[in-house]
């Protein structure tokens, strides 16, 4: 299933919080390879005490609702750190899209162009992708030369991205993880301020293990 619509109620909420941590090989409250290298796109503090990690794909339109209410988020807490994790689900212009946004992490211009492909027709054609690199200030001749030369670093953030979505259970886009609660959909602002307090009440509490 991809794109799991956005829910509102309170009982809702409680079937979001389907995974928690050992039900997979991964530990949600540490992104392995966040500040790893090659750089998986990332924007806040690295240090942060709150860390969202989003495995979204840019045709998906539930990713693209959730970003909205992931920047609003971001703008009124800007301690926050957000670990961007491309999984392009939905086909070959997903995987395409994916691939430019990698890319631009190397020019430090990722939070622009991430900001203008959520905008950009879903279709994601290559002009549309030239669109938004355009309306991002990118350098289009440094951009081919990092997606031929560093292909290779590219091709290992998606397939650990790949790797790490299927270890929390995922099934498609987008899929949030915060601290020890993995979200397989998207959710309202709301219930993100939910998702987060109950992320923090669990760091908090003494590890009885």
């Amino acid at each position: 299933m991809f794109g799991i619509p956005i829910r509102k109620s309170a009982a809702a909420f409680a079937t979001l919080l389907l995974f928690t941590a050992g039900c997979g090989q991964a530990e949600p409250s540490r992104d392995p390879v966040a500040t790893a290298r090659p750089p998986v796109p990332a924007a806040g503090p690295e240090k942060a005490a709150t860390v969202i990690t989003v495995f979204s794909d840019y045709r998906c339109g539930h990713c693209r609702a959730f970003h909205t209410t992931l920047e609003h988020y971001r703008r009124d807490n800007p301690g926050v750190r957000i670990v961007y994790r491309d999984w392009p689900v939905l086909g070959r212009e997903s995987v395409e899209a994916a691939r430019w946004a990698i890319a631009s992490n190397f020019q430090d211009r990722h939070a622009d162009f991430n900001a203008a492909l959520m905008t950009a027709p879903q279709r994601m054609s290559r002009s549309d992708l030239l669109v938004a690199a355009r309306t991002a200030d990118l350098d289009l001749d440094r951009l081919n030369q990092d997606l031929f030369a560093k292909a290779s670093d590219i091709d290992a953030i998606l397939q650990s991205n790949d790797a790490l979505a299927r270890s929390y259970g995922l099934q498609g886009t987008p899929g949030i993880v915060i601290g020890d609660i993995i979200v397989p959909g998207a959710i309202d602002r709301a219930t993100l301020d939910q998702v987060i307090a109950r992320a923090g009440k669990q760091s908090a509490q003494p590890n009885r293990s």
